[in-house]
């Protein structure tokens, strides 16, 4: 009986993951918009440039709650998303050494941002400051590295819409972008809202619209494998 309830489960994971895309879009898309206009209500200098994206998650009364929450069921629906694309690429190519790449750095992508939901950016509390840049740092890098990979595959091994491929390396230059610039903030010392901050909020942009095309994209797709 276990072993058929996990069958079902990553039969059902497997399966339904591009509605868990959808799920995770909607979520951050609706929380990050409340949070951000509860937000500026205390403080109207809100803006995006001077704020990083994740100061929503320490902002007065329900505003970083509401933003916690929505980053929350984001970060988890990432992981039924990523399950089901990349079983669908594995089933249309066969090399398997691209795919446990991208696996790999999907899990390091998925995993930190997991960890970026629940640990607070308090710019204030030096332990939890740090923790919370090391997991933004692992998640770039590691986001970037997916999502390029992504787009090659996509590119050059599935024949998929070329919106799918666009979003795939825009987001992925992004990404980059980002861990590129607090590498230089750590060696340099430019400061990082000169280069970071807006970028992340277009890299946000970014990975809502990826993850909800991907999602249309999977559910189609399943659909044209049943005949529906």
């Amino acid at each position: 009986m276990r072993n058929l309830r996990k069958n079902l489960i990553k039969k059902f994971i497997r399966e339904k993951g591009g509605y868990f895309g959808i799920v995770g879009a909607t979520s951050i898309t609706i929380s990050t918009l409340i949070s951000f206009y509860l937000y500026s209500l205390v403080n109207p200098d809100l803006n995006i440039i001077s704020y990083a994206v994740s100061d929503l998650g320490t902002g007065p009364g329900l505003s970083g709650l509401i933003y916690s929450i929505g980053l929350l069921i984001a970060s988890f629906s990432q992981i039924p998303l990523y399950i089901s694309l990349i079983n669908y690429l594995r089933k249309k190519m066969g090399n398997v050494f691209l795919i446990r790449l991208v696996v790999l750095s999907s899990l390091f992508s998925i995993f930190s941002h997991n960890f970026l939901s629940l640990v607070p950016f308090y710019r204030t509390i030096l332990l939890l400051y740090y923790t919370h840049g090391i997991a933004a740092a692992t998640h770039y890098i590691a986001g970037s590295v997916s999502l390029i990979l992504y787009g090659f595959i996509e590119l050059s091994h599935v024949k998929v819409s070329k919106i799918l491929v666009i979003l795939s390396f825009i987001t992925g230059a992004l990404y980059a972008t980002l861990w590129i610039g607090y590498l230089l903030d750590f060696l340099v010392g430019i400061p990082e809202e000169l280069i970071n901050h807006t970028i992340q909020w277009v890299a946000l942009v970014g990975i809502i619209l990826w993850s909800l095309f991907h999602g249309i994209f999977l559910i189609k797709a399943k659909k044209q494998e049943q005949g529906v």
